[in-house]
């Protein structure tokens, strides 16, 4: 069984792991940025059909990297406050779950808000907080038993405990 001490220690690692991921990422994007901006500034209007194909993707580009660094920049701000929690039909961000499955088999799993959030090696473990599996657990208690569709099928399993984040319900 995980500790409130452990989870929430995992939790934070975690987090911080996640901004560093997304603060490597805004990063690039921003290089990205730059790049393309140059690249529309130095334009000019001769050129083959080629050089044409290439001018009218620079705006595309420009505009989905533009997109993408305001998706970071917010999902950082998430995580520093944490507030990256979802809906009232979502899992706590963080929330720590342990099911017990038909094999006889237990499994403690974390929720995580943003994808950036799973750690290396921790993709068995972790649970988006939308996912079917999360959301299956969406108002469960210890001893409820859930059912969820996963890519294999549908899946039953007994919520042996849930341990949310301090601060959320």
């Amino acid at each position: 069984m995980v500790t409130q001490g452990q989870a929430d220690q995992y939790r934070s690692q975690a987090g911080a792991t996640a901004v560093e991921r997304l603060e490597q990422e805004l990063a690039a994007l921003h290089r990205r940025r730059q790049e393309l901006v140059e690249g529309l500034d130095n334009r000019d209007s001769v050129g083959d059909f080629a050089d044409a194909a290439t001018a009218l993707e620079l705006p595309e580009d420009l505009s989905w990297v533009d997109e993408r660094i305001a998706q970071v920049t917010e999902q950082i701000g998430q995580l520093r406050c944490g507030t990256a929690a979802g809906g009232t039909d979502e899992l706590p961000d963080g929330t720590m779950v342990t099911l017990r499955f038909a094999d006889g088999t237990t499994r403690t799993m974390r929720a995580v808000a943003i994808a950036e959030e799973i750690m290396d090696g921790e993709e068995s473990t972790a649970m988006t907080t939308g996912s079917p599996l999360a959301r299956a657990v969406v108002g469960r208690s210890a001893g409820d038993t859930i059912t969820y569709q996963s890519p294999s099928g549908e899946v039953r399993a007994e919520v042996v405990a849930i341990e949310t984040p301090a601060g959320t319900s």
